[in-house]
């Protein structure tokens, strides 16, 4: 009876291990092996007292029109289609489908509601975390700079539906190191 208990606990905390672990390999593996786009999005900079600073990333397409013959509910999980913007080489939303494509990178996102035969959809990311240490100086560089018309581009991987966000860049330049650079002392 205790060999079968001790059997018991042995794949229970495995079970509990193996969960992270997998969603740990899916995210690392898209992160390595996926492909980069590039979205243009706002990204204002809250506080959560229990999460601390990040930045709230907020691509700028929220539509995309619904392929033929897709039957999508509210709240489903759908799969947009992605095609590279001609002049500036960012991604946009090309189709939403209910399944995903036989060929071609796509994105898992959220569908909400549909008008005028487009699809609103949410994005599977919403959230970039900053360094504590870092935050003071973001959000005072976020207060001069974040009007600036060129904006924010949010740096994704894309696997296999799966979209990780890498990093921002703002005006060519990773937000790590603008942040970097501000929080410098300055040199006597």
């Amino acid at each position: 009876m205790k060999s079968l208990a001790l059997i018991l606990f042995a794949l229970v905390s495995l079970a509990q291990w193996a969960a992270p672990l997998s969603q740990i390999f899916k995210y690392e593996r898209t992160l390595t092996n996926g492909t980069l786009i590039r979205l243009k999005c706002t990204a204002p900079d809250p506080y959560d007292l229990l999460r601390g600073h990040y930045l709230a990333v907020r691509p700028d397409q929220k539509e995309a029109p619904i392929a033929k013959d897709s039957k999508l509910l509210e709240g489903q999980c759908a799969c947009a289609t992605l095609q590279t913007a001609a002049a500036d080489g960012l991604i946009t939303l090309r189709e939403i489908h209910a399944q995903p494509p036989t060929s071609g990178d796509y994105v898992r996102v959220t569908y909400n509601w549909e008008s005028a035969g487009k699809a609103n959809v949410t994005w599977p990311f919403d959230r970039f975390y900053l360094n504590e240490a870092l935050a003071p100086e973001a959000d005072k560089w976020f207060a001069e700079s974040i009007r600036d018309a060129k904006g924010i581009i949010a740096e994704v991987r894309v696997h296999q539906g799966l979209a990780v966000l890498e990093n921002l860049t703002f005006d060519g330049k990773s937000l790590r190191d603008i942040l970097k650079e501000c929080a410098k002392p300055a040199t006597p």
